[in-house]
């Protein structure tokens, strides 16, 4: 270890050292009293007087408590420096883990604490928020959750992975506005007087991308209900490539996307790159869509708005577990087709090539 090494890892002990000193270490009890805390089971989700399903889920109202995230991978909910497993949480690599191995139980909680008076509602899980899939199918249906036992209006602020000018509008749907949100990138160790915090909504054991195949039901009705009237009409095709190139990310885009989006021009497609779009357009793009055709990302979970037997084609890598687009068809009756290819690495520009003949020949058999 050279010199430079060795001063940044000193410097890290004295500085975790110096933290346990103001705020205690952190512990783990399976016998935390349960008058620390209180705990409202939420059995059933209403959607409306006629419709309600089957739930199981909690609400959890902890006085005084402490949140603590690394904005990455872990978040701990702490009441008297002891740890709440079952709201807390680590992902580690796309993989839930026990509460064994969450970071504060080793380093404690190294950033100064920001007090906020009134009911703050959690709404972190590590950085998988910032992602529009997770934004909208974790995030925002905590929302719905919380509403169920405990009014969103009672609430003075809502801690959230990040706030954006796209999460931002979203969250003004919900009469929620831009002062109440508290940005976890800048506050990562907070108390309230009252925190109020809720488990997964779906995601309860083993890899995420797995597991998005066990998606509750009422969670994509619910979605689909509450932001349809959202739609925003404006001129565009019915026959729908979505263009990934504009992603920060490079996989699961295709390295040949110019020459698809030429071919299925000559088709009458029309390409989209999805986030150039405010939300309210891609609600109505989707819900006025017929077909749609396009590598996997994010922006396929606005298929949650399409019709009944839209037909969806989606490209992805053989070995990309997520089925997200095909748990979402199966509930909404969509007519789904999946493209798998191999992957083509340490390619920049995208990690999949699509053989455009073969993709107008399934359009054309479809």
């Amino acid at each position: 270890m050279n010199i430079k090494k060795k001063l940044q890892q000193l410097f890290k002990n004295i500085f975790q050292k110096l933290f346990f000193l103001i705020y205690g270490r952190v512990k783990y009890k399976n016998n935390l009293k349960k008058f620390d805390y209180k705990i409202t089971p939420i059995k059933k989700i209403f959607l409306n007087k006629n419709l309600s399903f089957k739930t199981s889920n909690y609400l959890y109202e902890i006085p005084n408590g402490r949140l603590y995230t690394d904005i990455v991978e872990h978040v701990a909910i702490i009441k008297n420096n002891t740890i709440v497993p079952e709201i807390s949480y680590q992902q580690i690599r796309g993989e839930l883990k026990s509460i064994n191995f969450n970071k504060v139980l080793k380093t404690g909680t190294p950033r100064i604490i920001k007090n906020f008076n009134g009911n703050v509602l959690s709404l972190v899980q590590g950085a998988s928020g910032n992602n529009y899939f997770h934004f909208l199918f974790d995030i925002i249906t905590k929302l719905k959750l919380c509403d169920q036992v405990f009014s969103l209006k009672q609430i003075q602020y809502f801690y959230v992975p990040s706030i954006t000018e796209w999460q931002k509008k979203i969250f003004s749907l919900f009469n929620i506005q831009k002062e109440q949100l508290i940005d976890s990138k800048i506050y990562r160790h907070i108390k309230a007087s009252n925190l109020i915090a809720l488990d997964h909504p779906w995601y309860k054991r083993g890899f995420v991308q797995t597991e998005i195949k066990n998606i509750p039901i009422w969670i994509v009705v619910w979605l689909r209900n509450f932001f349809l009237k959202y739609a925003k009409p404006f001129k565009c095709s019915d026959k729908i490539f979505i263009d990934r190139s504009d992603s920060d990310y490079s996989h699961c885009k295709l390295i040949n996307n110019s020459e698809i989006i030429k071919n299925l021009k000559k088709k009458g497609f029309k390409s989209y790159q999805v986030s150039k779009l405010n939300f309210a357009k891609q609600v109505f793009l989707f819900n006025n869509a017929k077909i749609i055709v396009g590598p996997h990302g994010a922006a396929f979970s606005n298929i949650i708005f399409c019709k009944k037997k839209t037909k969806i084609i989606e490209i992805i890598p053989k070995d990309h577990q997520s089925k997200k687009c095909q748990r979402i068809s199966k509930i909404l009756k969509f007519k789904y087709i999946r493209v798998k290819l191999d992957r083509v690495f340490n390619n920049s520009f995208g990690d999949m090539i699509m053989n455009a003949k073969r993709l107008e020949k399934i359009i054309k058999n479809y």
